[in-house]
């Protein structure tokens, strides 16, 4: 019993007490062997192993959402459904005591799915699968290689997490002795390696695309496991695991570093061609950019709205042909009703998202480059400057509206993903653009309404919430789609990265990059830079088009989670250290109101790229390290 106790509290072993087992399998099949005496129970059994994806669409679940800082909401507050820890971690209250978002071993009433129960529960799978007497062969494989991918998943979501992590290739024995138990961490470069092994192992018996629809959304395929395979080797080839002499002499010991403190361009490559064999995989299958399709019973549409709905579809539109893998599990109704602004129609929300107003910085003016580059836009009044909105912009802004000069003139993803005093709200219910809805956030207003339901911000990530969504003043019934956990925009977006670090600046990183721009309604990142910067030379650097490539990628999956992870990958303690700002939201005139106030600021050290492992784990098992400075 102190080697099971040992195993599960670390969750480094491989193997549980016949109590913890019975948690997992199949209803009434008592025992491990009867699990796999028949293709129905094992069927089960395979399930048992996709259970433990985290749920990227619960508002408690994807804590990188609120973890970004690019939504922050009040603390401390009772938030229905949203755990408080969750809330705490975006507070910087992350701890060794009880790691908020512990997916090592496991984090109770503190979120967190113990991954390692989850491989081993993939190495049990893969153990017994052969005993299945009733089962084609060919669907024999496919099973094994959808575990594959799943345990190399599982591996990918600690390495990110964690960094160094030990490897479980197979479960050790209930009889292992306790040193057998007591795993130590591996080298980024060796974890990353497996993973991909896995996945090499797995491609060829994954169909290219699910034919039975009805039953199998969800499950794996090639370009789902390609994808993981290209966002492992970009995150090993990224400078946080590669060349990061922060973590110089991290190990066991000095002689065993579990980061290699020298760069190597050769990770880039393999990174690149892992894109690029990704993207032509989701392409071979039908997948590519999103464009929204207008219903036959709607109205003729601008094309600012349709430009827009492009965008704000990508995520929301479920099984749209740019999501590569969706979690069918995972949905999407309390996250939009904390993202959604309480208005004249659908006043029935919680309201209490709020995008932050720094984050929203990130995004480019209308001629496509950053705020500060463009030389027609007014920078350093931005906050302050009033301004009338014309009537030509109905499609986006309430005409003949008072707003901030930081409103106007901003690219159609402004637009698009947020919600805000005097913005057009494109929804189910009022689709016409003769009678959009426009949203007011004065106070007193309805969307306002007192403190307790309403951005504190003054914004709203609107990105998150369907235009679907029905309702009335007493009632709210989200559209809850399906979480988009890969999109290919994101493959687009780190093949341009990777092939920018790998040959420069040039037409296959712009082909790329111009790609994603297209479709937000930009020009090209060259012509954009050469008619309307201030720094017209800086695509054509290497260093410069690094920069421009992470501002797209900030720009184009801001809200996701997505970009709680590259700001970690690239080390940018200046994105993660952005305050939280808004309007002071509590004034009901616009010379009041659009007065820029600083709500928190974080002060993030390099210690916050990568996760705490719990104390009691490393009480437990003495062979682990704690991550640098917890």
């Amino acid at each position: 019993m102190k080697i099971i106790r040992i195993l599960l509290v670390a969750c480094l072993a491989t193997m549980a007490s016949c109590n913890k087992y019975l948690d997992i399998i199949p209803d009434n099949v008592p025992t491990l062997d009867q699990a796999f005496q028949l293709r129905a129970t094992a069927k089960k059994y395979l399930f048992t192993c996709y259970s433990y994806i985290p749920q990227l669409g619960d508002v408690s679940a994807n804590y990188a959402i609120l973890g970004s800082r690019e939504i922050s909401t009040p603390y401390p507050g009772s938030q229905s459904g949203v755990r408080n820890s969750i809330i705490e971690l975006a507070y910087d209250y992350q701890n060794i005591v009880n790691p908020i978002a512990n997916y090592w071993s496991g984090g109770g009433d503190y979120g967190g799915t113990p991954m390692f129960i989850a491989i081993r529960t993939c190495n049990t799978f893969l153990a017994n699968i052969h005993k299945v007497p009733d089962i084609q062969e060919p669907e024999r494989k496919r099973w094994i290689a959808e575990v594959k991918t799943l345990k190399a998943f599982y591996h990918f979501w600690l390495l990110r997490m964690y960094g160094p992590i030990p490897i479980v290739k197979e479960s050790l024995p209930i009889s292992a002795d306790v040193e057998a138990v007591r795993v130590k961490r591996q080298p980024v470069d060796e974890v990353s390696a497996y993973i991909v092994q896995l996945l090499d192992e797995a491609r060829a018996d994954l169909p290219l695309i699910i034919t039975n629809q009805r039953e199998e959304l969800g499950r794996m395929t090639q370009p789902i496991a390609l994808a993981i395979r290209a966002y492992t080797l970009m995150l090993n080839a990224s400078p946080l695991f590669n060349g990061n002499k922060d973590y110089a002499g991290f190990g066991h010991t000095t002689s065993q570093p579990l980061f290699s403190p020298e760069f190597s361009a050769a990770k880039w490559t393999l990174a690149a061609k892992a894109c690029e064999d990704a993207i032509a995989a989701a392409h071979d299958a039908g997948y590519k950019l999103h464009r929204f399709i207008k219903p036959f019973d709607m109205k003729d549409i601008g094309d600012s709205t349709r430009i827009c709905m492009d965008i704000r579809g990508a995520v929301t539109e479920e099984w749209n042909s740019e999501v590569i893998w969706t979690l069918t599990h995972s949905s999407t109704g309390a996250l939009q009703r904390q993202c959604a602004p309480r208005n004249d129609v659908y006043s029935y929300t919680i309201s209490l998202w709020a995008a932050n107003m720094k984050a929203c910085e990130i995004f480019y003016t209308k001629n496509g480059v950053p705020i500060d580059e463009d030389p027609s836009w007014d920078y350093a009044n931005r906050y302050t400057t009033l301004k009338t909105v014309p009537a030509t912009h109905r499609a986006i802004l309430k005409p003949n509206y008072t707003t901030s000069a930081f409103n106007i003139d901003r690219e159609y993803r402004f637009y698009a993903d947020l919600a805000f005093d005097g913005s057009s709200y494109f929804m189910k219910q009022r689709s016409n653009e003769d009678n959009l809805l426009y949203i007011n956030t004065m106070w007193g207003s309805s969307s306002s309404n007192g403190l307790s339901r309403t951005s504190f911000t003054g914004y709203w990530p609107k990105k998150m919430v369907s235009w679907k969504t029905s309702g009335d003043g007493g009632s709210y019934a989200p559209d809850s789609y399906a979480w988009p956990a890969i999109r290919l925009t994101a493959l687009y977006l780190m093949y341009a990265e990777a092939l920018n670090e790998t040959e420069g600046p040039g037409a296959r990183a712009y082909q790329y990059l111009d790609s994603v721009r297209a479709r937000a309604g930009l020009k090209g990142v060259v012509e954009s830079w050469a008619n309307y910067s201030r720094n017209p030379s800086r695509p054509a650097s290497k260093e410069g088009l690094r920069g421009i490539i992470q501002h797209e990628t900030m720009a184009e999956f801001i809200f996701e989670g997505e970009n709680y992870w590259n700001m970690r990958r690239w080390k940018r303690l200046d994105y993660m250290n952005r305050p939280v700002t808004g309007w002071d939201i509590q004034q009901n005139t616009p010379a009041m109101f659009y007065r820029m106030r600083t709500l928190y600021t974080p002060n993030n050290t390099y210690r916050e790229f990568l996760a705490p492992i719990a104390e009691r784990d490393l009480n437990v098992n003495p062979n682990l390290v704690q991550n640098p400075l917890w």
